[in-house]
């Protein structure tokens, strides 16, 4: 009697505890279960509530204007509050019934600049919008002025891409598909010390110097040859993305690349990879067919193709701060022996000793040395 109680009450203790374990294996399920749900709410919902009124896509502004920004909403949809967003900076929380704000824009960056609007709503829904514009320098450039230093020897047989002065010798690229090539100059005697010739497909572009080693970018096989500069041994190539290659210079730990648009590329110089792009404006609008470049003082130099015009440009923002012109460093003579549509101004190179600046162009005669002031 006492051992058959003591099965019983045995079997009563383990149903119960299988019992308490399900029960709590079931609680411990549902738990997961709206942990789970409620994970699956907390992010907003999504609607199409607002827009943009003002600035429109592809306004233009400028610099340091007060721009009136504008935004409309659905009714169907209450507003609690907003988040305004400049290039994905918040400037300002609009409160429920304020639908426009004043911002002075920045000094920040020429060509397109980006607004956003998150419209916060009840039951955690939310509505976004983004509008481009685009923003130009407020100021023309600064017009520079220039004496001339030094008149030297040029090759006429050179089309000139790239020009880059170290320590009395000019390093130079030439042009034309089948004539390309890269050269070692001696300054003072226009005695070429050294040349090596691009295979006749490539069509050479602009060059620029980078710890001991030169670039050379190609016109449009979208390939940089890297060599070694002392000896212009081929080191490696890089294939970019850009359609065309026209300008490369050296700019701190960054190389800097134009592509005959209105952009610089900045260029991580050890992978050929692009950082940043920056659009370059002036006060009239897009810079377009920039070329052959010099970084000088923090500014990146430029000839803008087909004009006597050498562009100075903020390399950050891209704002044209100041230009050069000019237009009759050959005489008349030297310019009759040239073709007006190609051999034009194009070639920057910077003497930092002194402070002077070569210019030259293509097929001239002539390679000036000028201060400008």
């Amino acid at each position: 009697m006492t051992s058959c109680y003591y099965y019983i009450l045995l079997s009563i203790l383990l149903v119960a505890a299988c019992q308490g374990t399900n029960k709590a294996k079931n609680t411990g399920d549902t738990a997961v279960s709206s942990t789970t749900e409620e994970a699956r709410g907390t992010g907003p919902k999504y609607v199409k509530s607002v827009q943009f009124v003002y600035p429109m896509k592809g306004d233009t502004c400028q610099f340091n204007q007060e721009l009136k920004i504008v935004y409309a909403n659905n009714k169907r949809y209450k507003i609690d509050s907003a988040h305004l967003f400049f290039n994905q900076k918040k400037i300002a929380t609009l409160d429920s019934t304020t639908k426009e704000y004043i911002f002075k824009l920045p000094k920040e960056k020429c060509g397109t600049n980006t607004l956003k609007i998150i419209a916060f709503h009840p039951d955690s829904k939310q509505g976004v919008a983004t509008q481009s514009f685009i923003v130009k320098p407020d100021k023309a450039p600064k017009r520079l002025n220039y004496k001339l230093v030094k008149t030297y020897n040029h090759a006429t047989d050179a089309s000139t891409q790239g020009l880059v002065y170290i320590d009395g010798i000019m390093y130079e690229g030439t042009g034309i598909k089948g004539q390309s090539t890269l050269r070692k100059i001696d300054l003072e005697s226009n005695k070429t010390l050294a040349s090596l010739s691009l295979d006749a497909r490539y069509f050479g572009e602009g060059i620029t110097v980078y710890k001991d080693k030169i670039y050379q970018l190609t016109w449009t096989s979208k390939k940089a040859f890297v060599y070694d500069l002392a000896t212009f041994t081929l080191l490696t190539t890089f294939d970019y993305s850009m359609q065309e290659g026209w300008g490369l210079t050296t700019m701190g730990d960054k190389l800097v690349m134009s592509d005959g648009t209105h952009r610089l590329y900045h260029l991580d110089p050890e992978l050929f990879t692009v950082i940043k792009t920056v659009e370059v404006y002036d006060s009239k609008g897009p810079v377009t067919n920039l070329n052959e470049l010099e970084y000088i003082n923090g500014y990146i130099w430029a000839n803008e193709w087909l004009t006597d015009r050498i562009v100075i440009i903020d390399p950050e923002t891209g704002e044209v701060t100041e230009e050069l012109l000019l237009p009759n460093m050959l005489t008349p003579a030297e310019k009759a022996k040239l073709d007006e549509n190609d051999d034009v101004l194009n070639g920057i190179a910077y003497n930092e000793k002194k402070g002077t600046i070569y210019v030259t162009g293509k097929h001239w005669p002539k390679l000036f040395e000028i201060k400008t002031y």
